[in-house]
């Protein structure tokens, strides 16, 4: 009966606490803050907040266009009743700029992926060094990783997709591309609980979510636990007896230990902490190459039958990788110039969310930009990539499109510099100021620029970009050399789920090409 009592008063206690915080978010945003979607009416936030759950990309596009394209700042409503202050694109390297302790990244997405509820023993600011290992150690061993990737991803679509060259299939497009890349059935749990519900009912229904990712990941745990020890003692063996044979495997698992044991920090070396680590890295970042491959295929399929651009990709994939040798080569890969701008085009139409750069403000007394808005401790930035993305300024005829886009019109000055060096180059200066590959500068799919957000920017932005990209172009170049597909009539449209696009899910034909590669 105490204990009863005492679970009964905790939670109590937790629902006043997330009401009060809840009417200091609504309310902390200064008047002259302009907001979107607000009307006259009783509790006029609130109830703009709850529209934003049909609303869609609308409210964002119409705020841009009227205050962001003046250099002006607003306020985007949020289903979640944690509103964001949007920041125009000229602040965006200013605001990507300040230090974590002003502007801080990993509050907001600790609250958007519902991490305190879903994953609670992961602590995103502490555990930071593994994206140091995505970007340097993952880039640098690319041209190593690659035959594994392309030996792994023929087997997977062959037997998914079929090797009749006679008659077409009916595959359901996403699934497939799911089932390639990585299944994650749990993503769909983060975005419902960190996205939609209102801080006063995350508690109730996080950890009720919650049970299944502990399911799951108690069946992985038990699988990849007592490899990190065991990779943990060999390490720790190595450096004690030179004379001991272990050939040292070269793989993420092993940097990622490597990295969490040179710490020198208790909790990060743990077993269990770092397997943690590896499988929140996995979940979030495959489940966005779902999103964006998808896109690519649909995009292809529903453009105009006279443009012929999935014909004209074929060209260039067979011109290109005529041999198993070629599909091994980053070299090879980097050739792909008409691929690579067909994936970035798909990705600036539909970037993974449509909002970026996400930042809570630290500052005590706030923080002003350059144009004298002052924002107080508390807030919540971010960067409204779709909005920019769709901008004439940036982009001749946004709503178009076009899959050359980005594709160089001579290939003379990008085929003489090393991808895998020049990718480093540009991974190793992340940590300090944003700085692109020598090749292809503002083009390449990996790219990230104040005007192209689709892997974010600054200091910030994704780290494994470069390994997302030659991921995609493998499946893209892979699929389009040995598969027809029937085109599709039209565009299906997205979904938006919280501030993700998601692509529809449909089903499309096809059939393997008869010309043998």
């Amino acid at each position: 009966m105490l204990l009863e009592s005492l679970f009964i008063a905790a939670a109590v206690l937790s629902v006043l606490r997330n009401l009060i915080l809840t009417w200091a978010n609504l309310n902390r945003l200064p008047r002259s803050l302009p907001w979107m979607g607000r009307r006259d009416e009783y509790f006029s936030r609130i109830r703009a907040c709850g529209r934003e759950l049909f609303n869609g990309i609308e409210t964002i596009i119409a705020g841009y266009n009227e205050y962001s394209k003046r250099g002006k700042c607003f306020v985007l409503p949020d289903p979640g009743l944690r509103p964001q202050v949007m920041v125009p694109p000229e602040y965006t390297k200013w605001v990507t700029d300040q230090p974590d302790n002003i502007l801080a990244g990993h509050k907001p997405l600790r609250d958007i992926v519902a991490m305190p509820y879903l994953i609670p023993n992961m602590d995103i600011k502490h555990d930071a060094y593994i994206m140091d290992v995505i970007r340097k150690e993952v880039t640098r061993n690319l041209s190593m990783i690659q035959p594994d990737i392309i030996q792994d991803m023929r087997g997977r679509i062959d037997g998914l997709f079929g090797t009749d060259t006679e008659s077409l299939r009916d595959i359901p497009l996403y699934t497939i591309v799911e089932d390639i890349l990585f299944k994650s059935s749990n993503r769909a749990g983060a975005v419902f609980v960190g996205e939609y519900l209102p801080l006063v009912l995350k508690p109730i229904f996080g950890y009720t979510l919650a049970v299944p990712i502990y399911l799951v990941q108690a069946i992985i745990f038990r699988q990849l636990v007592p490899v990190v020890k065991q990779r943990m003692i060999d390490v720790r063996r190595k450096k004690t007896d030179p004379n001991f044979d272990w050939d040292q495997p070269k793989d993420m698992l092993m940097w990622v230990v490597i990295a969490a044991m040179n710490r020198g920090d208790a909790k990060a070396d743990r077993a269990e902490n770092i397997a943690q680590c590896m499988l929140f890295m996995i979940l979030g970042g495959i489940q966005s190459s779902n999103m964006t491959a998808t896109n690519v295929l649909l995009d292809l399929l529903g453009s105009p039958p006279s443009s012929n651009y999935y014909l004209r990709l074929r060209e260039e994939i067979d011109s290109v990788l005529t041999s198993d040798r070629e599909w091994e080569s980053l070299a090879s890969l980097a050739k792909l110039h008409r691929t690579d701008s067909a994936i970035r085009e798909s990705l600036r139409r539909s970037p993974i969310i449509t909002r970026t750069g996400m930042r809570e403000v630290l500052k005590k007394d706030g923080i002003q930009f350059p144009n004298g808005e002052v924002v107080p401790q508390g807030a919540w930035l971010a960067i409204p990539a779709v909005a920019i993305h769709y901008d004439e300024r940036f982009y001749p005829s946004p709503e178009t499109y076009d899959p050359f886009r980005f594709a160089p019109a001579t290939a003379k000055n990008t085929e003489t510099v090393d991808p895998a060096t020049s990718m480093l180059q540009a991974a190793e200066s992340d940590t300090a100021r944003l700085q692109e590959p020598k090749q292809g500068l503002t083009t390449s799919l990996s790219s990230a620029s104040p005007t192209f957000l689709g892997f974010g920017y600054g200091r910030h932005s994704c780290p494994g970009r470069w390994f997302v990209s030659l991921q995609l172009k493998l499946l893209i170049a892979y699929i389009i050399s040995h598969y027809d597909i029937e085109p599709l009539a039209t565009r299906p449209l997205h979904r938006i789920i919280g501030s993700h696009f998601v692509p529809p899910s449909i089903t499309i034909k096809v059939r393997r090409r008869k010309v043998s590669l």
